[in-house]
């Protein structure tokens, strides 16, 4: 059994409540879903082409994928297609041929679609209190999350014959790290011993065992994930 297999047992557990607890309760978009009528008269509608002078798009996947939408209740919601835009940092929707967005973030626990899951988060960067979206890449107590961010950027184009400089308008996206314990916010890390060790030092001497036993290095996503599975399975007995 390899080490994610050894230690993710915490994660999944919790996936399996949570189908488990849902199960009896699924409807689908044009079901009598109230929670979801709810969301979809508060959603907001977006234009579809607003990214057309903008090369490359704000999307892990462009395309809408087929979901489900977990409130917190834990009651689900399947058959949604959803995207991530990163760029406005927003879960949208696909209803007929409109285009929505979740107005209010907050009234769900989380949302799976295309192999993976998304959560609304509290999260502190540069000292200031933010809030947003995460991909979960390890369930638990503590979870290791990615967060994504795109921009706008600008730049020139060699000119051509009918025109003096040119420039182009195309999407940068950046990845960043963070860690969350319970209901805290959650904090950035860097990929790398020091910065996990940091964030999960209440265990660092069991931590720094484990590290040098299975010798990692800690720079790649599936190292971090054993990580804080092992770090959940030293944490759940406290």
């Amino acid at each position: 059994m390899n080490l994610r297999g050894k230690y993710m047992i915490l994660g999944v557990s919790f996936l399996v409540l949570v189908c488990h607890t849902a199960s009896a309760q699924i409807t689908t978009p044009k079901s009598a879903n109230v929670r979801f009528d709810e969301m979809m008269r508060r959603g907001m509608l977006i234009g579809p082409d607003r990214y057309v002078d903008v090369k490359g798009n704000p999307f892990v996947d462009e395309e809408f994928q087929v979901g489900e939408i977990i409130h917190m209740d834990s009651t689900t919601t399947q058959d949604v297609l959803m995207r991530l835009n990163h760029h406005t940092d927003e879960i949208e929707f696909k209803l007929d041929d409109k285009i929505l967005v979740f107005a209010k973030p907050r009234q769900i626990d989380h949302v799976t679609f295309g192999h993976r899951s998304f959560a609304y988060y509290d999260f502190i960067q540069n000292r200031q209190q933010e809030a947003g979206y995460f991909e979960v890449l390890a369930w638990g107590n503590t979870q290791l999350l990615l967060r994504r961010s795109t921009i706008v950027k600008r730049e020139e184009v060699p000119p051509t014959d009918m025109a003096g400089g040119n420039f182009r308008d195309y999407f940068r996206t950046t990845e960043q790290y963070f860690v969350k314990k319970g209901d805290a916010s959650a904090v950035q890390i860097q990929k790398g011993k020091k910065s996990m060790l940091k964030a999960l030092d209440d265990h660092e001497e069991e931590l720094t065992k484990f590290i040098q036993d299975n010798k990692l290095k800690l720079r790649s996503e599936e190292e971090m994930i054993d990580l804080i599975y092992f770090y959940n399975s030293i944490s759940q007995n406290e």
